[in-house]
């Protein structure tokens, strides 16, 4: 008698296992299956942001760079032009004042984050051609009296060459630099 109830007990056993292990397994599937519908719904959402998150990506990096420009320039009691130009290089220049139109003594060249030409920083014809007012391509930073000029207020635009090109710039960051001390702001 106490053989049959034994043997029971270590079937209900049994049979519990391989139920905990069924719902483990079923627990994971629709996890799995969640994850994967959430996952494929999102693709489009993010190959649509994709540009402006890579264009904010570059203005905060390009506004580390300014700051660092501003940085060296209070050091060297010196003032400081930056200039950009073609295929995302940029030059960082010494000069007596920034109304000189002496010979400017060159500090540092490079590349902007452009992410392989995907981003670009807009010049004068494109500034014109979309209306932004205070957008610049270069400015002067003086240690004295802060930003050159009689605005007191420039503004940097990062637009993927993608929109540049469709003639939009929903997806551009604008890097503006507001007061005599420059003060960044990122939008």
């Amino acid at each position: 008698m106490d053989q049959p109830l034994e043997q029971e007990w270590r079937n209900f056993e049994l049979y519990e296992k391989i139920r905990v292990r069924d719902r483990r397994r079923r627990f994971w599937v629709i996890t799995l299956a969640v994850v994967l519908f959430f996952g494929l719904c999102s693709v489009p959402v993010v190959r649509e942001r994709m540009p402006k998150w890579q264009s904010l990506d570059a203005a905060l990096e390009l506004s580390l760079e300014i700051e660092r420009m501003k940085t060296r320039s209070i050091q060297e009691k010196r003032p400081v032009v930056l200039r950009f130009t073609g295929s995302g290089a940029y030059r960082m220049e010494f000069v007596l004042n920034c109304e000189s139109k002496a010979e400017p003594v060159l500090d540092k060249e490079g590349h902007w984050p452009d992410r392989d030409g995907m981003l670009k920083i807009l010049g004068r014809e494109e500034l014109e051609r979309h209306s932004i007012a205070l957008g610049v391509e270069e400015f002067c930073f003086d240690p004295v009296y802060g930003l050159s000029g009689v605005k007191s207020r420039l503004v940097l635009v990062v637009a993927p060459v993608k929109d540049l090109a469709e003639g939009r710039l929903e997806r551009a960051s604008y890097v503006e630099l507001e007061g005599e001390s420059a003060k960044i702001s990122i939008n």
